[in-house]
């Protein structure tokens, strides 16, 4: 399996299911992510999906466990994949133009970002980008 991103040799992100396309200012995207744990985890790690705008800023954002915090992932075990949906509020004052989904994993206490680690296990960034949504001029 081909995987979108390794976080930290700990999480695989095997897919990102979304609607590609149009969305409006104010809609709710949904957005499911798929996880393979690499192994047991310690640490509970907090999940992001973010709306990054044309203007590279925030405009919709959920930041929660796994699962709608119900499935923390240092309960994960090695090998096991995880079907993980989310429901995200495009801002109602969104600009038009092009969005991305940011996709990462950090630990709340200190912020802390995973990262992506490149072919050659050396980090690339610390987030995922997708692109296809588009919020259309009025």
């Amino acid at each position: 399996m081909q995987a979108l991103a390794n976080f930290d040799n700990q999480i695989l992100l095997t897919g990102v299911e979304f609607q590609a396309g149009q969305v409006q200012p104010g809609q709710v995207i949904p957005v499911t992510l798929h996880w393979q744990a690499l192994r047991r985890m310690q640490a509970d790690y907090t999940v992001f999906v973010h709306l990054l705008g044309p203007d590279g800023r925030l405009h919709g954002q959920v930041d929660a466990w796994p699962v709608q915090g119900t499935y923390p992932t240092s309960a994960w075990q090695a090998g096991e994949n995880v079907t993980d949906p989310y429901l995200v509020r495009l801002e109602a004052d969104a600009p038009a133009g092009n969005y991305q989904l940011e996709i990462g994993l950090y630990l709340l206490g200190t912020n802390t970002r995973l990262n992506v680690l490149g072919p050659d296990g050396l980090p690339v960034d610390n987030r995922v980008l997708l692109d296809g949504l588009i919020v259309p001029a009025p």
